[in-house]
């Protein structure tokens, strides 16, 4: 109630309801004051609309009874003078409105590096509060306005050229595509690009895709032909960000390894379920050692999209020990479900088709709450007022079982501008890292103290990350030169196999990539490796280089299909085989 009414305030400002006060009053004591008045003055008219018609004529200063001499009633005498003050009142008010405008388009003429936000669901509002604790400048597209006096607000079709145009998109750092179609999403990118095809300014965009299997294919088709030009286009999908989200802060790949794995219960088969499923046997990998994962994935058709989910990621039976249970996805079924397999998880993570089911299941499955403090995690669309009422002290609405019981907001994770930062160009060039250089050479004993590159994603130094991102730009380069393209990966076909000679075609074109980066960051040759002196051994043409050297090259060549694998996508022939 109080965010309703404060928005009624500023959408009718103070000096709005005196006009309308003051108006209705004039009217109302004009229609009053010229019944009694006329009575006295019978050559004019008396019936009701020209008593309405001569209280129109106060607010102009010109009523015609009044022409005459002889006093007024005080109903007319305060409504001659309340009727011109409305009138002056409205007009003071036209003015400041046309003024507010005016200086709105002068501001947004004169933007640079401000961010914008494209719709007007849940999605685009959280990300336009983000934005603005991150103290940045925001301007919101959408076709009915954003009611916020700290945003600066285009109203008409975020996807068209006028709109877009007008919020500076050319200028701007970044664009936030959110409206509720996905097919609106890609189009306000497509026009975004346009745009800004001649600016000067480097400009990130941000297209939500609603379905994850869309998303999927349109990063792939992107990926294929990713831009080396200022505009970095990126499609997210909000569950996935979000599962992303919760693994990292779950940090199950420094589970000690002297201890069994976490037994993980997953309740319910929903889009975030299914990428947190993902995301967490993605984390899993990254720790040494052979231990399985064990998860048991509760919910109606869980076998189902068990069996498609590891046709698109394959590594998923070899990190983890996954058991579908299709179960109804009620607190009574999960009671019955545990007690039946006597399993005690040590997280849970509740994730129903919707909030009123997850809820429902959190708070009667009684079974899965021995779990460790923080251990049951509740799946909401927002955090919002439930999660906001937990707790274990007298200042609590709702008893969060001492601390076990959390809740965990989708849109609240998955909207940070650090997180969509991290798009596909940066996902793939941080698993590139971390399974050829982190995992790889980890495997074959090398340690940070040998080699600088053998430490997590983000101690890596910045020119090493920028090196992975610019390897992953030019996939689609590599792949075309075979007649070869990436798409998402459905079904379990035989996993892509380079052959030699086209390990060793595309070698050299990575060598020749990042010969090409050295001499434009100003490296030269020399015998003993200086990276503070920009100086590198290997800084000569492929036919020059050691045969350590040359594999280095090969390996990485070769770590692609598993690469792009971890990120549900495959490589496929264009070019039937024996043709």
């Amino acid at each position: 109630m109080t965010t309703q009414r404060s928005r009624l305030v500023r959408r009718y400002p103070v000096l709005q309801l005196v006009s309308v006060a003051l108006a209705l009053a004039g009217l109302v004591l004009g229609y009053v004051g010229f019944h009694e008045y006329l009575d006295k003055h019978p050559e004019f008219g008396h019936g009701f609309f020209d008593l309405l018609y001569y209280s129109c004529q106060l607010f102009v200063l010109d009523a015609d009874p009044l022409n005459g001499s002889g006093s007024l009633p005080w109903a007319l005498e305060w409504a001659r003078f309340l009727a011109p003050l409305a009138t002056l009142s409205a007009l003071v008010e036209a003015v400041r409105l046309l003024g507010a405008d005016e200086l709105r388009r002068l501001r947004l003429a004169r933007l640079e590096g401000h961010s914008v936000v494209c719709g007007a669901g849940n999605t685009a509002q959280m990300l336009t509060a983000r934005l603005r604790e991150a103290g940045r400048t925001v301007v919101a597209v959408s076709a009915v306005g954003v009611d916020d006096d700290g945003v600066l607000s285009v109203v008409g079709d975020p996807s068209s050229l006028e709109a877009l145009r007008a919020a500076g998109v050319a200028r701007a750092s970044a664009v936030y595509a959110c409206a509720d179609d996905s097919g609106d999403n890609v189009l306000i990118a497509a026009t975004v690009r346009e745009l800004a095809q001649n600016s000067d300014h480097p400009l990130h965009v941000h297209a939500a895709i609603g379905d994850q299997d869309l998303c999927g294919a349109l990063q792939a088709r992107h990926l294929m032909g990713a831009s080396r030009g200022r505009v970095r286009l990126d499609f997210f999908n909000v569950d996935v960000l979000a599962a992303r989200r919760l693994a990292m802060m779950e940090r199950i790949e420094e589970h000690d390894a002297a201890t069994p794995p976490p037994h993980c219960l997953i309740v319910g088969v929903s889009p975030f379920a299914r990428a947190l499923l993902v995301e967490l046997a993605r984390r899993w990998r990254l720790r040494p050692g052979t231990d399985l994962l064990p998860i048991t994935w509760a919910g109606a058709s869980a076998t189902a999209e068990l069996r498609r989910l590891s046709e698109q990621y394959g590594f998923l039976s070899q990190v983890c020990r996954i058991e579908p249970k299709e179960i109804e996805e009620t607190g009574s079924a999960v009671n019955a479900l545990l007690s039946a397999t006597g399993s005690r998880a040590q997280r849970v993570y509740v994730a129903g088709p919707s909030d009123d089911t997850s809820l429902s299941i959190t708070l009667s499955a009684f079974a899965a709450w021995r779990v460790p403090p923080g251990g049951l995690v509740l799946q909401l669309r927002e955090h919002g007022p439930f999660g906001a009422s937990l707790g274990h002290d007298d200042s609590a609405l709702l008893d969060d079982l001492d601390g076990r019981l959390s809740t965990f907001g989708v849109l609240d994770a998955a909207c940070r501008p650090d997180l969509l930062g991290d798009d596909l160009v940066e996902h793939l060039a941080r698993v590139m890292h971390e399974h050829y250089e982190w995992a790889g050479r980890t495997r074959r004993g090398e340690s940070e103290e040998t080699h600088a590159s053998v430490v997590p994603w983000d101690r890596l130094s910045a020119r090493k990350q920028e090196d992975n991102r610019q390897a992953v730009l030019a996939i689609g380069e590599k792949l075309r030169a075979l007649d070869c393209a990436i798409a998402p990966r459905l079904d379990p076909a035989p996993p892509f196999v380079l052959e030699e000679t086209q390990v060793e075609r595309l070698a050299r074109m990575e060598h020749k990539r990042w010969l090409r980066a050295r001499r434009a960051e100003g490296f030269t040759y020399g015998p003993d490796r200086d990276d503070d002196a920009r100086i590198h051994p290997d800084m000569k043409d492929w036919d020059e280089l050691t045969e350590p050297a040359r594999e280095k090259d090969r390996e990485a060549v070769r770590a692609l299909p598993d690469v792009l694998a971890t990120a549900g996508f495959q490589i496929v022939r264009l070019t039937p085989e024996g043709s």
